[in-house]
């Protein structure tokens, strides 16, 4: 017997050695690379809009910067202590700012590990599941990389852990010390995402479904009212403690927030599997899809066998499933309200269903319920394969998000593996994030004193503001891009073909799929310059009828060369074009340029014409759309040269058409001859 006593010693000696290395492991592992992350899109408007607006507020009483805000009903609990400390520290680059603020975020998920693998010794009572259920929390690459920028959503999912530990405690031995403590953490929760009102909410279904209980069998209630009381009594004004907004009128302002919440003013697009919905109109599966897709297929595989092992208990004992496990209800609450809310009101969801990631805590001890239902088989060898395959997943996850780091937040499983399927079908680095890669190559590449970027959407112009000082003064964002030297392009809402450069000059690449790309901007004549292998060449000094061209609008009134010209005039808005068919030799290649020479003759300055290139698919839907070459008003009755060149991207098929022809926008008189045309492939 004694010796039986000292082995479980021994094995819960060892379990702590295991619990403290891995907390050590992965507290070491962020504070070493908590620097490699770029800024997300919204990163800036809550430091500004949000923490320094409600700072202002309670510091200089601007309260009209906090009314006419955009997120006056954004939670600024947590952005008030970013604020806070930045203010300590007396912090004015930006650089150190948002370094700190990724710090504090990945300080503050970090003690939420610690709550949530406290939560799941309490529901599971064994530390080896404690210690499965703590890494499948934190090896979730989505949620990791959110981890530490994302000062929403993933602080949310921390503080909501946090209280839902401090609810399962209250509610076992209720004590007003506790309930101080819990309505602190609850109000705290509720001040950062108002949906915290959730975690009252539970508490009142568990004091229902106790009462009940205690009716139906004529029992008094084990829980304490006056306990509970006091909870809502210290929850409404620490509530109001936490949220400035709430000083100037509680009432109302809740509400207004608990309006705004329900249904969020943003309706931006949002891809998902090949098409654009805007947010408040996605498929009622679009949550699901993330949820399950994000994470490794055997997390989805145990949370199904948790919920239909929870099923089976409930149907075979539900009042005693109920009364007697009340941390059960909780996570299913936890849970399935929220996505059933979503889906019955159809409110907005933001890209990857980011805004849910508080359900994360509840997925994850559903899935350790399964874990624990598939170790009840008694059969050795069956348990220490399920152990070897949940092991082999544990490594095989750390060594995707090793692959992809900084940039886990574009993991897919192994059910969708091919990247440049993804990046056609759904959202990838929709906040930008490796903008800041972008940038700092083009930096460490381009040695020039001043670099001019102009930026397709915003999240390259903010991650300028992580460079150092230095480099932050050679960048220069433009507002135009005929004045940049760069475009960056990040693909959140628009695929290759739709961007007018093809030069890349640097690009992050995921597993063959680029996620962002800069583009180095060249003028006209360096275009045209350009040398390459001539793919397809058409000249035609309208003198004779040639193949591809229409003949509509010729004309012998004036010619530069022999007798006939193209014209047009205030009747019509398009000449006449050549059309190109059978793509083979020029579908599918990279690099393509296409140069034009033509002479011009207007006698009326308001002149105002472009040589268009279209492609379209056999259908007619056309795909791309550039100018090549513009005629502005020149007042000379003489003939003047015109050359132009644009950068194609790739055409799609061989049985896609080609158009050029002069778009006449002004409709004045115009005269073209000689014109030639030249598709060239550039040489690397």
């Amino acid at each position: 017997m004694l010796d039986k006593l000292n082995i479980n010693k021994l094995n819960i000696k060892n379990k702590n050695v295991i619990v403290y290395v891995l907390f050590a492991a992965y507290f070491l592992t962020g504070i070493l690379i908590f620097h490699n992350y770029g800024l997300s899109w919204d990163e800036n408007s809550q430091w500004k809009n949000n923490g320094h607006a409600n700072y202002n507020f309670i510091f200089h009483g601007d309260e009209q910067t906090l009314l006419e805000g955009i997120d006056k009903y954004h939670g600024p609990a947590f952005e008030l202590i970013l604020v806070f400390v930045e203010k300590a520290f007396s912090l004015t680059d930006s650089r150190d700012i948002f370094f700190l603020r990724h710090l504090i975020t990945f300080f503050v998920f970090f003690i939420s590990t610690i709550f949530f693998y406290l939560l799941a010794l309490e529901i599971f009572k064994k530390k080896s599941l404690a210690i499965i259920a703590f890494l499948i929390y934190i090896l979730s690459p989505h949620i990791f990389a959110h981890s530490f920028y994302n000062s929403k959503d993933t602080i949310f999912l921390s503080f909501f852990v946090i209280s839902i530990y401090t609810l399962v405690s209250f509610y076992k031995r209720q004590t007003y010390l506790k309930a101080l403590g819990f309505a602190l953490i609850t109000a705290f929760t509720i001040d950062i995402r108002i949906i915290g009102i959730l975690i009252p909410a539970i508490l009142v279904l568990l004091l229902a479904i106790e009462y009940v209980y205690a009716i139906i069998n004529k029992n008094r209630p084990e829980t304490s009212f006056k306990t509970c009381i006091a909870y809502f009594i210290f929850l409404g004004p620490l509530i109001i403690l936490f949220w400035p907004v709430l000083w100037l009128d509680p009432v109302y302002h809740f509400i207004e927030a608990l309006k705004e919440n329900s249904n969020y003013p943003w309706d931006g697009n949002v891809l998902y599997w090949g098409e654009y919905y805007s947010a408040s109109k996605l498929p009622w599966h679009y949550l699901l899809f993330w949820i399950f897709i994000s994470k490794p297929i055997i997390y989805s595989v145990l949370f199904l066998t948790g919920i239909l092992a929870l099923l089976k208990h409930f149907f075979s004992e539900p009042y005693y499933f109920l009364k007697k496990k009340p941390e059960v209800s909780i996570i299913l609450i936890w849970f399935f309200l929220p996505l059933l809310a979503i889906i019955v009101f159809k409110s907005t969801t933001f890209d990857t269903g980011r805004h849910v990631y508080f359900m994360h805590g509840a997925f994850v001890l559903i899935a350790v319920y399964g874990i624990e239902e598939l170790l009840k088989f008694k059969n050795r060898t069956f348990q220490i394969a399920a152990t070897t395959i949940l092991l082999f997943s544990f490594l095989n996850v750390i060594v995707n998000m090793v692959h992809i780091h900084p940039y886990q937040n574009i993991y897919f499983n192994e059910c969708l593996r091919n990247m440049q399927k993804n990046k056609n079908n759904f959202e990838l680095d929709y906040w930008g994030l490796s903008s800041r890669k972008v940038l700092e190559s083009i930096l460490k590449k381009d040695k020039s004193k001043q670099i001019k970027i102009y930026a397709e959407n915003y999240p390259a112009k903010l991650n300028v503001k992580i460079l150092t000082q230095a480099e932050q003064k050679r960048i220069r964002i433009t507002d135009t891009i005929e004045n940049a030297d760069y475009f960056i392009a990040d693909y959140r809402w628009s695929r290759n073909a739709d961007y007018p450069y093809q030069k890349e000059f640097y690009s992050v690449i995921i597993d063959g799929a680029k996620i962002c790309t800069a583009f180095k901007i060249r003028n006209t004549d360096e275009l045209y310059n350009a040398a390459g292998v001539k793919l397809i060449v058409n000249k035609n000094n309208f003198e004779t009828k040639k193949a591809h061209w229409t003949n509509n609008t010729i004309t012998s009134e004036k010619a530069h060369s022999g007798t006939f010209a193209l014209k047009v005039d205030s009747t019509i808005e398009y000449s006449d074009n050549l059309t190109i068919h059978d793509l083979n030799k020029i579908s599918k290649k990279t690099g393509l340029i296409l140069k034009t020479s033509f002479w011009c003759s207007s006698s009326n300055n308001n002149a105002n014409a472009k040589l268009i290139i279209s492609v379209a698919t056999s259908g007619g839907k056309d795909y791309i759309w550039r100018s090549v070459a513009e005629i502005k008003g020149e007042n000379t009755d003489g003939w003047n040269q015109i050359s132009g060149a644009v950068e194609l991207p790739v055409i799609d098929s061989n049985s896609d058409i080609i158009k050029i022809y002069l778009w006449n926008i002004n409709k004045t008189e115009l005269f073209i001859d000689d014109i030639e045309i030249e598709l060239l492939q550039e040489k690397d």
